[in-house]
């Protein structure tokens, strides 16, 4: 069995337990901010969005896809994500999370196994009300991806987020492609030599998490 499958096999029934969740959310969090419970249980409604934490095997490795988005004047210009986006019509948010997958990176969805879901997050700037999934590839990933979307993609070993020395914390500017710009104290993960903070930070830390309980 390879490596890979031996992690899905434990992450699948982790995934159908009770997930860390808040927990988890609060070790990366860059500040004091509503969880996406307190937000359902008010009058705030938010946009619906998802995203795909994509698990392939490369080099004898077990690496999960992020991109960098091209930068632009806007909240999440510039930063590093998974692919993902907004719900369209008529489509569910596990379709959402697929379409915009192949839509950015390019990877067919007839390729694209779901294998469970993560606890969702509230980004306040952009009130997006995200559901990240888990999925994987049954081989290493042809990626073609769409230039008004990604800059560039980023392949990650799972050994590098279990690397507690890349844990870092500093000052990051919000907007920083916007004349609101301003700096936050905030933790971020060095994954590739990429600063991974925010919502995918946040999602990244209770993977991260299920990860350490299963190894």
């Amino acid at each position: 069995m390879s490596k890979l499958k031996k992690l899905l096999k434990s992450l699948y029934f982790e995934l159908d337990n009770q997930l860390p969740g808040e927990t988890s959310h609060l070790k990366m969090a860059p500040y004091k901010r509503a969880n996406a419970k307190e937000v359902l249980s008010t009058e705030i409604t938010p946009r619906l969005a998802s995203t795909l934490l994509l698990l392939h095997e490369k080099n004898n490795s077990i690496n999960f896809t992020l991109i960098k988005r091209p930068n632009y004047n806007g909240t999440h210009g510039g930063q590093i994500s998974f692919p993902g986006g907004k719900l369209e019509k008529n489509e569910t948010i596990k379709e959402a999370a697929i379409r915009e997958t192949e839509e950015e990176i390019g990877i067919s969805k007839e390729r694209i196994n779901l294998l469970g879901q993560l606890t969702q997050v509230y980004i306040p700037p952009s009130n997006f009300l995200i559901t990240p999934f888990i999925g994987f590839l049954d081989a290493e990933p042809n990626y073609f991806p769409d230039p008004r979307e990604v800059e560039r993609i980023i392949d990650i070993p799972i050994s590098e987020l279990l690397d507690e020395s890349l844990v870092k914390t500093k000052k990051i500017s919000v907007n920083n492609y916007s004349k609101d710009k301003f700096y936050i104290d905030a933790p971020y993960y060095e994954l590739q030599n990429s600063i991974v903070w925010g919502a995918t930070a946040l999602i990244l830390s209770e993977f991260k998490d299920i990860l350490t309980k299963i190894s």
